[in-house]
């Protein structure tokens, strides 16, 4: 018999990531790693010159099991979830992490107010700190579009 289940599906549009006046030493590609729900997907690689145009769209989803019945049993499970971007260059010996950002995935999908409105959907812009000695000041922004859903649904 079809169980009822809740379902969060997130949905990223990544459009670029800039660092105005950063030119990287190494000419290896970077891509950015990101982890939401448990999931973890890489975009594609792009030549390392300012900005990176990524214009890529992931989606992460989480069906949720008996112990998740409730919209805030929702908001509880995402505040104990971590997001987190990478922006990673490949090099000869290991992988270097560029810059990353870090946050539970509640505050990152609905940040806290702000003096400017936010509407869904809209562009939105992350701070990514560094995490390299490349960069003396600057930090990576991203842009992003941000679309979540939580429905119920049916599960065999």
């Amino acid at each position: 018999m079809p169980q009822k289940v809740l379902k969060c599906v997130i949905q990223l549009e990544i459009h670029a990531i800039t660092c105005p006046g950063v030119i990287l030493p190494r000419k290896d590609d970077v891509y950015l790693s990101i982890s939401i729900l448990g999931q973890r997907w890489k975009t594609k690689c792009v030549i390392p010159v300012f900005p990176l145009l990524i214009h890529e769209k992931l989606q992460f989803e989480k069906v949720f099991g008996k112990d998740i019945i409730d919209p805030a049993d929702v908001a509880a499970f995402l505040e104990c979830d971590d997001t987190k971007f990478e922006l990673v260059q490949f090099t000869p010996s290991v992988n270097e992490t560029l810059a990353s950002y870090e946050d539970n995935t509640r505050n990152f999908l609905f940040p806290e107010p702000k003096l400017t409105p936010s509407y869904p959907g809209v562009d939105r812009e992350v701070l990514m700190r560094r995490c390299s000695t490349v960069f003396v000041r600057h930090f990576h922004l991203t842009e992003i579009r941000i679309f979540s859903f939580v429905y119920d649904c049916f599960q065999c």
